[in-house]
């Protein structure tokens, strides 16, 4: 259906992510001008193997002939796989670390900021990632590094296009901030990868305040890795599950990770457990609903219903 909608559309370029893997993703019967492999991590392990040099193969099973390859920074194990298969097919790999220098960094409201020599032209340039955690810097310079590329294979993309690209980007679900008193934040981090990030992101802007944790999974995740990354962050964690047949039962959920938590409760419905975390939580405290996109999808659609009734 993506295709073509793209294709009606007549778009002049077109941004796919591979939904799992790459090998045998769907995406991969397209020819592309560039592709892009940002850090790896374990997930999907039954479907791509239990090891990073197993996962990093599967990854790039995305590689084209003499297609350019944008790779960020990854552990030696995946590089060295990736690596390989670009030589293997002749592609010109582009590593934003070396092509970029940041000179200067600073986080403002949970974003950060930076200024980035490019070393080919020694011009410096600002890159202001919207989208909170400073992770986001790195998904920023994957993507100028790929816009730089293109220019030099003839695309008219103005070097202000793509700072205000990158500027103005939002994605919803990832560390997507609904309201304040008490602040609210959506984030679908289901992996260690992620889980990592977020409590990085807690650390460095909620240190100091009481964080109320809304947490479901589905089967296929790892729980426990995530849980302990996550929820010694947490003042009381609250497990819950959405609505589909892959999700851990809540009561499961405390079985496996409650012993993660300094507090936690049990509440199934995942709307129910959201009201309890707002009635509870004072306006200088934090909620965040994370460990599944399921459950990020459903109470944002159910957040988005409750404002519009508010509003009537």
């Amino acid at each position: 259906m993506a295709f073509e909608y793209f294709a009606r559309e007549r778009v002049q370029l077109a941004v796919f992510e591979v939904g799992l893997g790459g090998r045998l993703d769907a995406t991969n019967i397209l020819s592309a001008l560039v592709t892009i492999i940002t850090r790896i991590d374990f997930d999907h392990e039954n479907f791509l193997g239990h090891s990073l040099k197993e996962i990093a193969s599967e990854k790039a099973g995305i590689l084209k002939h003499g297609v350019p390859l944008v790779l960020s920074e990854q552990r030696p194990e995946a590089r060295e796989v990736i690596l390989a298969r670009a030589k293997e097919l002749g592609c010109p790999v582009i590593e934003p670390a070396k092509i970029f220098r940041v000179v200067q960094e600073s986080i403002q409201e949970g974003s950060v900021h930076a200024h980035v020599i490019e070393a080919a032209s020694r011009k410096i340039f600002e890159i202001a990632p919207s989208l909170p955690g400073r992770f986001q810097l790195q998904n920023a310079l994957n993507a100028a590094a790929a816009a730089r590329l293109l220019q030099s294979r003839g695309l008219q993309i103005p070097d202000d296009a793509i700072t205000q690209g990158i500027a103005n980007t939002v994605w919803p679900g990832r560390l997507e901030k609904l309201q304040s008193a008490p602040d609210v934040y959506l984030d679908g981090a289901h992996n260690p990868s992620a889980a990592r990030e977020l409590a990085h992101f807690l650390e460095q802007n909620f240190s100091g305040r009481k964080i109320w944790l809304i947490y479901a999974a589905l089967r296929d995740k790892a729980v426990d890795e995530v849980a302990g990354l996550l929820f010694p962050q947490a003042a009381e964690v609250i497990f819950t599950a959405p609505r589909t047949s892959r999700a851990v039962s809540a009561a499961q959920l405390a079985e496996i990770a409650g012993h993660h938590a300094a507090r936690f409760s049990v509440i199934p419905d995942a709307e129910r457990a959201f009201e309890h975390a707002l009635a509870e939580a004072a306006p200088e405290d934090a909620i965040f609903i994370t460990g599944s996109l399921y459950l990020v999808g459903q109470l944002r659609h159910y957040w988005k219903q409750r404002t519009e009734v508010a509003m009537r």
